[in-house]
């Protein structure tokens, strides 16, 4: 009688099927012994790859984590460069114009633009009132220059320093100048829209201005025509004075602004000690007022778009304010260099 033959697959199957029994008499479980076989896309080089990019559900968190490696290591890697100014006095203000032009407001009143590639220097005409009367200039200067969001227009003091001065980017002609609203020093200027900024003034008040189309191509009609720079003469769309009556009202100096787009909000930080909230969009209007912790020298004011606060920098700390929550409940932070003042934040 001849031998039956058996497949290996059927043996194989055959002493499974023994050694599960073999395993349910005595309790084993082999299972978890068992080497899972990956689908053929997971064995992949390129499947690999990907494993290793960052998610795009993770991309907020992997940029905040980039941005705070980039703030520890930066500070190491940047290197210092002067430029001798000659006879100009300290700058109070500047911004970049493009990568290699920043153009700088002085304690002198000069609106200069400097290339940091070639380290020439270009002063710019400043604008003066239409009815120049006697400006005292000493000890003022040029406290704020800032542009609007799509960066076609930049707003500065003027010869007046009371007076805001506008010009048009990127060829720095000059297109109006309001000179009917402060009566003291411009400190800082925040745009809220492409053609509407915000002033504020160390007499205590907030001048809304308005560069109209009309404005615009006027400018451009009288600088064709006489080939020389030609400017309009506008005047405040509101002038608001920040409440006073719980201080000194010598000291209620609007010294910065920050505005938050989203919700159409400016703050705004005064010499008094006090925050200021504004909704601004065709007008202002007063929304709270809030005691700062710390009231030594506010100065200098931010809005973080991420966290939804603001940021007020004083001598010694940075206070932290989120408009929804109550008053008490600003946060502040101890600055590792006391008494020397923040100035920008």
């Amino acid at each position: 009688m001849g031998r039956k033959t058996v497949s290996r697959k059927r043996k194989a199957a055959v002493a499974a099927a023994a050694g599960e029994l073999q395993g349910e008499r005595y309790g084993w479980d082999h299972s978890v012994h068992k080497r899972k076989r990956l689908p053929l896309v997971k064995r992949s080089l390129v499947y690999y790859l990907k494993g290793r990019e960052v998610r795009m559900q993770n991309e907020s968190s992997y940029h905040r984590l980039l941005h705070g490696y980039a703030a520890q290591q930066l500070p190491s890697l940047l290197k210092e460069r002067e430029f001798h100014l000659g006879t100009l006095n300290k700058v109070f203000a500047s911004q970049w114009l493009n990568h290699r032009q920043v153009v700088c407001g002085t304690k002198c009143n000069t609106l200069f633009v400097v290339d940091v590639q070639t380290g020439q220097i270009t002063k710019i005409p400043i604008l003066k009132d239409r009815e120049p009367g006697m400006v005292n200039q000493q000890g003022c200067g040029i406290h704020a220059i800032e542009l609007n969001p799509s960066r076609t227009l930049l707003a500065t003091g003027g010869d007046n320093p009371n007076s805001l001065a506008v010009y048009r980017l990127p060829t720095l002609d000059p297109v109006c100048v309001g000179d009917d609203g402060h009566k003291d020093w411009i400190f800082s200027i925040a745009w809220i829209s492409d053609t509407m900024a915000v002033s504020g003034s160390r007499d205590g008040s907030m001048g809304l201005w308005e560069v109209t189309e009309d404005v615009l191509s006027k400018s451009d009609a009288r600088h064709n025509l006489s080939q020389v720079p030609v400017y309009a003469h506008i005047t405040h769309r509101a002038l608001k004075d920040i409440p006073k009556e719980n201080t000194n009202p010598d000291n209620c100096k609007v010294r910065a602004l920050a505005f938050n787009n989203k919700n159409k909000e400016l703050g705004a930080v005064s010499l008094d000690g006090y925050f200021h909230l504004w909704k601004a969009e065709h007008t202002l209007s007063k929304l709270l007022s809030t005691k700062l912790p710390y009231c030594r020298e506010n100065v200098c004011l931010a809005y973080g778009q991420e966290w939804s606060v603001y940021a007020v920098g004083s001598q010694a700390h940075v206070s932290f304010l989120d408009p929804r929550q109550p008053s008490h409940n600003v946060k502040s932070v101890c600055s590792k260099e006391r008494g020397s003042g923040k100035k920008l934040v």
